[in-house]
């Protein structure tokens, strides 16, 4: 059947982590990418978990290093920074301004590893997102919005942790593979933990609508366009 790669973007957390350790598991040989926008603080943090990771697992998991997506980022964020409130509102529905910041870098995030994808005969692509994070991107209509640009390209998705939902049960599964569940993250400046027990349906709606009607298009540009995205080299480690 052939080597079966996934590239996974790896932020050094606990989801990420432990969804590396089951797609080696799985079978699949595992490259690592973190990502820096630009607004954030020690990406190189994540190196000691792609260190541990290769420890076990040797070749099988192994890190690319660091990608700059601020020239991505910043792409996808323009449409919004110069509207009132109201104006969003009234364009997209109620979109704070937390859950913009997470769409928008994770949005940059998976335009890169398409792209990547694509020149590096990958054919699959995984995160470690979790649905009980309660992140509007990590709920089921951005989900499938994602799938659907992956899927789009000949590629698949990967959610290796998507139903996880209790964080005991997590650190058992990292302690029975011999890891000490402990981690060291990059910091992010603008992710600000959702405080609601559940995340208003018009939120997740007024994601799904910016997605729709400002990144889709450009993302599938990007993509699609030869030296738009600075995939070589990586900033950071080798």
């Amino acid at each position: 059947m052939g080597e079966r790669k996934a590239l996974l973007m790896f932020s050094g957390g606990k989801d990420s982590f432990l969804s590396a350790c089951l797609l080696v598991e799985q079978g699949f040989t595992v490259h690592l990418v973190t990502f820096e926008p630009g607004a954030g603080l020690c990406p190189e943090n994540a190196r000691h978990g792609t260190d541990r990771l290769s420890k076990k697992y040797g070749d099988r998991c192994v890190s690319l290093g660091v990608a700059h997506t601020g020239h991505i980022w910043r792409r996808f964020m323009a449409p919004m920074m110069n509207l009132k409130p109201t104006e969003v509102a009234r364009k997209y529905g109620e979109l704070s301004v937390s859950q913009f910041n997470c769409l928008t870098c994770r949005s940059a995030m998976y335009t890169w590893c398409i792209a990547k994808a694509r020149r590096g005969k990958y054919k699959f692509i995984a995160e470690g997102a979790r649905e009980d994070q309660k992140f509007a991107i990590e709920q089921r209509p951005m989900i499938k919005e994602f799938d659907n640009l992956v899927k789009s390209y000949g590629l698949s998705l990967l959610l290796p942790v998507y139903d996880q939902s209790d964080d005991r049960d997590l650190k058992d599964r990292m302690l029975a593979r011999h890891f000490v569940p402990k981690v060291l993250e990059p910091q992010c400046l603008l992710g600000i933990a959702v405080c609601k027990p559940k995340l208003d349906a018009d939120e997740i709606g007024a994601a799904r609508a910016y997605f729709r009607s400002e990144i889709l298009k450009k993302a599938k540009s990007l993509i699609e366009r030869p030296g738009e995205i600075n995939l070589e080299p990586f900033r950071g480690w080798r």
